[in-house]
This record gives structure tokens, sequence and C-alpha cells, in this order.
């Protein structure tokens, strides 16, 4: 029996130039290096409406921000035990009450530290008007 013929795309046979600007020319090749594509291929991606998948890396260097990051996962960590804790037949005591409502504390104050690094969270709170 045969092998199946392998699909074989057809022949790029056109060709096209395109003059853009350094700056446009970047933010390309560094959205097609974040798809792990060619160039190339990005551009037909694009033109095909697939929307090749762009995954930026954050890179926090912020002391606050990783600060922040940090007691979030304290919190997560100590919400995770009171949650096991109940989810095995445990009792919702005063000791424990304290502690989900000293979690919560934390969290609105985290809330507050990030509102003060980056303004009102809900937008800026600002108000322009241009009369």
């Amino acid at each position: 029996m045969a092998r199946p013929k392998k699909d074989i795309p057809p022949a790029k046979e056109r060709q096209i130039t395109l003059r853009m600007t350094q700056t446009l020319f970047d933010v390309l090749t560094k959205n097609a290096e974040a798809a792990k594509l060619p160039r190339t291929e990005y551009i037909r991606e694009l033109i095909t409406g697939k929307n090749p998948p762009v995954k930026y890396e954050l890179v926090y260097n912020s002391e606050e921000i990783l600060k922040i990051f940090r007691n979030l996962g304290n919190i997560a960590g100590n919400l995770n035990q009171i949650a096991r804790h109940l989810n095995q037949g445990g009792t919702f005591d005063q000791e424990l009450k304290n502690e989900v409502s000293g979690c919560i504390a934390q969290i609105l104050h985290i809330r507050d530290d990030v509102k003060e690094m980056v303004g009102e969270y809900r937008g800026n709170s600002e108000t322009h008007s241009d009369s």
C-alpha cells in the first residue's frame, strides 16, 4: 500500500514590498517574535484573520509591586488553609473569624496601596474638560 501524499501548501508566487517606519518595523518584529513566527508568516496570519497569539512577558522591577505580590500570596495561602479546615468539617469559631477578618483587612490595605501607586483603579479620577 502506498503512503498518502503530503499536503503541500501552494507555492508563494507573489511578492509584495512594503515600506514602513523603523518604529512600526520594530513593533512588527517584536510581535512576530512574541508569536514565535517569522515576520512574513506573522503578516500572513494577520491578513487571513487568524490573529496569532502574542505573549508578552511582564517584568516587575518595582520592589513595592513585588512586596504586594508576596503579600497577596501569603493571604491566598491563609485563605486556602481556612477553606481546607472548613471543608474537613472544622468549625467556624471566633479565632477563624478573626483570621478571615484579618485577611480581608490586608486585602483592603493592599488595594489602597495599589490605588495610591497607580491612581483610582476605575480610571484616573482627574477630569479634563475642553471648555
